[in-house]
C-alpha cells in the first residue's frame, strides 16, 4: 500500500511504495509479461497540493527492447479526468490546480518496446511535490484553537551582523501556551535549515554567514484554547536591511512600523497594541524641550525649497532607460548564480563553488552595439579569441525578473538568442551616474567555458545550460581525464604516529592487530583490548584516557558519538563500557554502559535506555560479532537518539566478501530532551575495563544525520566531516623512541 508523507511546514508532500520480487499479495512486485500490459495506482483526497515536480521509480527486466513508460492524469472530483500525460522525471508543466479542491492522482505504468519475452517487476516508485502551507507575510496573528499552527515569515530580506536578544510581543493569554520554532535561509530559499526552537540561547549561537542575505521562518504552534494575539516576533541585533536599500539597523522584526520595548522603540500603538504600565513606560515618554526661538511647523518644513531634491528627475531618467532597452535591447536568456556554501574559503576571501539557481528572459543594451568578432589573436602566453565587451541592465528590470534580492554578479552567465552564443560575466556592478542613483547594472562579458565549479541546482536548469552548450564544453571533451584528476588523498590528524601523544593521556589497555572489513571498506586494522585492563569503574580500570575533549556544553550544543565494538563473553550482569565522559559527583556529563540486555546512556541526571531484546522481541546481541554504534544528542531539536548496526553478514570471517558495504541496522530508539547548559571540570573522557573490544572512537560537536550512518562508520579516515570533529581514535599504535630537545644530544 503506498504511503503519503505531507509536510505542512515545510509545504512538501512526497508519495511512494516499494514492493518485494519474492512476496505475495499486496507486497508482490507489479508484473508486466506483455506488450502494453499496464498497472494503474489512484491516490485518493490529496489536500492542499500545488504541483507534483519529480518523479522515480526502479524496477527489473529493463532492455533496449523491453521498458516501462509512465503517465499521469489528475482529477478534482473523481469523475470528471483530464487526459493523460507523459510523466517524466522532472515535471516541468504540471497542470494548473485549485488548492482548494480535493485532487485525484491516477499514475499508470505501461510496458512498451518491441521484445515480447521476459517479465518486467516494479519495485519501487516515488513521487515529490509541493503543499500549500498556512503563511502569514504581515499582521497581527490571531490564534484561538488548539493545536493551530501558523508560519510566520517576515516579507524583508536583511543582512545579519549580530544577534543579542529576542523579544515576542503578545496580547491574552499566557506565552507557554505558544511553541515558536525557527528556520531560515541563506541560498535565495534553496535550501534551509532544520526548525528548532526560538530561543535566545539558539539564535545568538546559530552560525550565520554576514555576507549573505538572511531569510527567516517562524513556526507558531498554538496549545492554549483562549484568544491570543502575537503583534511582532523581534530580532536584536546588528542588522541592514536588503529591501529598504540597506538600511542599517539593530532591529530585524514582522512590521514595517516596528515595536521594540526592550529598546524603547514605539512606532505603532494601532490594532490594539497597549503599553505595559511603569517600568519602561516612564523611559518612552518623552520630556518637553525648552527652546526660546520660535519653532517651525510640519507644514511650513514641508514647504521649504529642497534644491538636492531631484526625486522626479530621477524618475524620469530611470523611465528612459527602461523604454529605451525596450525598444532596442537584444533578449537573452539569464542564468543567475549563487555562492554555494560548502565551498567558501575564509583563509583567501573568495568562493570556490557555484551553483546556476534560476534563469529568465531579459532584455540588455550593448555599448554602442558592438559585438566582439571572431578575430583571434595568439601570442607567447595565451590565445585571446576575443577582448571582452560591455552590456547595460536595468536595474528595475532585473529586479522584477528576479526579485529584489538578487544581483547581477560574477560567473553569472547569459545566452544572446540573435547570435547563439553564450557568454559569461566578468564583472558586474551598479554603475551610478545622475544624483548618485544606480539607474541600470554595468557587466562586463568574455567568451563562456563550462566549469566544474559551477553546477545546476537541479536537473531542470541543468538540462537546459546543457541543450544550449552540447558538444562544446571542456567537460565533454576530456570527460575522461577530469574523472580521472578528482582521485585525491587525505592524511588525517589521528594517523600520524608520533612518539608524543596528541590525543591519549594514558593508554592501559593491549592493542590488537585485527582487520575488519566490510566488503571492498577497511573499517580497521587495530583495536582496544579492554578485558587486559581490570573490570570496573574506578581509576584503575582506566583502559585509555583522552585529553582532547569539549569541556564546556550550551543549550544549543550538540553532540554525537560513535565506535566498534565487539563483546567477547556476553554475561547478563556484567557491565560493559562504551564511553564515559561524566563527573558522578556533579551528576554532569554522559556515559554509555551496556548491562542486562539494555544500553543505556546516562546523560547528566537522566537515563535513555535502548532495549537489545528479550526472547521474541528482538535479535539482541551475539559475542564475537562487531556492532557499529551511534549516538546522537540533538539539543537544539531536544532529542536524543541511540543506533546499532552490523555488517551485512552473518559470519564474521566473510566480512571482506559481501557484495555491498550498506549496514544493516539492529536496532535504533529515539528520545525527548530537555537542553541543559553544563560544564566538566576536572574530568577526562575515558574507557573502562570490560571484557569488550573497541576501536574507531569518533567524538562529534554535531550530530550525525541517519542518511550519514553508513558512510561515516564504513570511513577509515574521517574525510570531509572532519571539521566537526572533537577526537577520533582508531586505537593505532603510539611509537616509543627517543625525544631530543632542540640541538641538544643527550650524552
Amino acid at each position: 500500500m503506498y504511503t503519503v508523507t505531507q509536510d505542512t511546514t515545510k509545504g512538501t508532500i512526497t508519495i511512494s511504495d516499494s514492493f518485494s520480487i519474492s512476496a505475495t499479495g499486496d507486497l508482490a512486485a507489479p508484473q508486466f509479461n506483455n506488450i502494453d500490459d499496464e498497472y494503474i495506482v489512484t491516490f485518493t483526497d490529496l489536500e492542499g497540493v500545488e504541483k507534483f515536480s519529480t518523479f522515480t521509480y526502479d524496477y527489473t527486466g529493463k532492455t533496449s527492447d523491453r521498458y516501462l513508460t509512465t503517465q499521469y492524469r489528475i482529477s478534482r472530483d473523481f469523475k470528471k479526468w483530464t487526459e493523460w500525460y507523459e510523466l517524466p522525471l522532472n515535471i516541468k508543466e504540471f497542470p494548473p490546480v485549485n488548492t482548494s479542491d480535493t485532487m485525484y492522482f491516477d499514475l499508470r505504468f505501461i510496458r512498451k518496446g518491441n521484445s515480447t519475452i521476459g517479465t518486467i517487476k516494479l519495485l519501487d516508485y516515488t513521487l515529490n511535490g509541493s503543499s500549500v502551507r498556512n503563511l502569514v507575510t504581515e499582521g497581527t496573528i490571531q490564534l484561538s484553537t488548539t493545536n493551530e499552527e501558523v508560519i510566520l515569515k517576515p516579507p524583508y530580506i536583511y543582512k545579519v551582523f549580530r544577534i543579542d536578544d529576542i523579544e515576542i510581543l503578545y496580547r491574552g493569554g499566557e506565552l507557554s501556551d505558544v511553541d515558536i520554532k525557527y528556520r531560515f535561509s541563506q541560498d535565495y530559499g534553496r535550501t534551509t535549515t532544520e526548525w528548532e526552537y526560538f530561543t535566545k540561547e539558539n539564535i545568538t549561537s546559530v552560525r550565520i554567514s554576514p555576507i549573505r542575505f538572511f531569510q527567516i521562518e517562524y513556526l507558531i504552534n498554538y496549545k492554549g484554547n483562549t484568544n491570543f494575539k502575537i503583534y511582532d516576533i523581534n530580532l536584536i541585533g546588528d542588522f541592514q536591511n536588503v529591501t529598504l536599500d540597506y538600511q542599517k539597523t539593530n532591529l530585524y522584526g514582522v512590521r514595517e512600523d516596528c515595536n521594540c520595548l526592550k529598546l524603547g522603540i514605539v512606532n505603532d500603538t494601532s490594532n490594539g497594541f497597549q503599553l505595559p504600565t511603569g517600568g519602561i513606560q516612564s523611559e518612552l515618554t518623552p520630556s518637553p524641550t525648552t527652546n526660546v526661538l520660535p519653532q517651525l511647523s510640519s507644514d511650513q518644513i514641508g514647504n521649504l525649497f529642497k534644491p538636492y531634491q531631484l526625486q522626479q528627475a530621477t524618475e524620469l531618467l530611470d523611465k528612459l532607460s527602461n523604454d529605451a532597452n525596450q525598444m532596442f535591447g537584444h533578449e537573452v536568456v539569464y542564468f543567475l548564480t549563487d555562492p554555494d556554501r560548502k565551498g567558501t574559503d575564509y583563509t583567501f576571501h573568495e568562493y570556490q563553488l557555484y551553483n546556476y539557481v534560476c534563469d529568465g528572459l531579459v532584455k540588455v543594451s550593448v555599448e554602442n552595439n558592438q559585438f566582439p568578432d571572431n578575430t583571434g589573436a595568439i601570442n607567447q602566453f595565451d590565445l585571446t579569441l576575443f577582448d571582452s565587451f560591455e552590456i547595460h541592465i536595468p536595474k528595475k528590470t532585473f529586479k522584477q525578473i528576479f526579485g529584489v534580492d538578487k544581483r547581477p554578479s560574477k560567473e553569472d552567465f547569459l545566452w544572446f538568442c540573435e547570435i547563439n552564443r553564450m557568454f559569461t560575466i566578468e564583472h558586474a556592478q551598479a554603475f551610478r551616474s545622475f544624483n548618485n542613483n544606480a539607474i541600470y547594472y554595468k557587466l562586463m562579458l568574455k567568451k563562456y567555458t563550462q566549469k566544474a565549479n559551477v553546477i545546476g541546482v537541479n536537473q531542470t536548469i541543468t538540462d537546459k545550460v546543457k541543450e544550449l552548450t552540447k558538444n562544446s564544453t571542456i567537460d565533454e571533451l576530456f570527460g575522461l581525464e577530469n574523472t580521472q584528476d578528482k582521485k585525491s588523498v587525505a592524511n588525517k590528524e589521528q594517523f600520524k604516529p608520533l612518539t608524543k601523544d596528541q590525543l591519549r593521556v594514558d593508554i592501559s589497555a593491549k592493542i590488537v592487530k585485527e582487520l575488519i572489513e566490510n566488503a571492498e571498506n577497511v573499517i580497521s586494522k587495530s583495536n582496544y583490548d579492554l578485558s587486559s585492563v581490570s573490570y570496573g569503574d574506578t581509576f584503575a580500570n582506566n583502559a585509555v584516557v583522552y585529553r582532547n575533549t569539549k569541556d564546556y556544553f550550551r543549550k544549543s550544543d550538540n553532540i554525537s558519538y560513535m565506535c566498534w565494538f565487539n563483546i567477547q563473553n556476553y554475561t547478563i550482569n556484567d557491565t560493559y563500557y562504551l564511553f564515559d565522559y561524566y563527573d558522578d559527583v556533579n551528576n554532569l556529563g554522559f556515559k554509555i554502559t551496556i548491562n542486562n540486555k539494555n544500553l543505556k546512556v546516562r546523560y547528566n541526571e537522566l537515563d535513555f535506555t535502548l532495549s537489545l531484546g528479550e526472547e521474541g522481541t528482538s535479535t539482541g546481541l551475539s559475542e564475537e560479532t562487531w556492532y557499529g554504534y551511534i549516538l546522537n544528542i540533538d539539543q537544539r531539536q531536544r532529542k536524543i537518539s541511540q543506533y546499532i548496526y552490523k555488517r551485512n553478514v552473518d559470519d564474521e570471517e566473510l566480512g571482506s566478501r559481501i557484495s555491498t558495504t550498506v549496514l544493516k541496522k539492529v536496532n535504533s530508539i529515539e528520545n525527548d530532551l530537555d537542553p541543559v547548559e553544563f560544564k566538566l571540570e576536572n574530568i577526562s573522557a575515558k574507557l573502562r575495563g570490560c571484557d569488550m573490544k573497541i576501536t574507531n572512537i569518533r567524538l562529534f560537536v554535531d550530530v550525525i544525520p541517519e542518511s550519514q550512518h553508513s558512510k561515516m562508520l564504513n570511513q577509515y579516515i574521517i574525510r570531509d566531516d572532519s571539521k566537526y570533529l572533537i577526537f577520533a581514535d582508531n586505537a593505532n599504535q603510539k611509537l616509543v623512541l627517543p625525544s631530543f630537545e632542540i640541538n641538544q644530544v643527550k650524552p
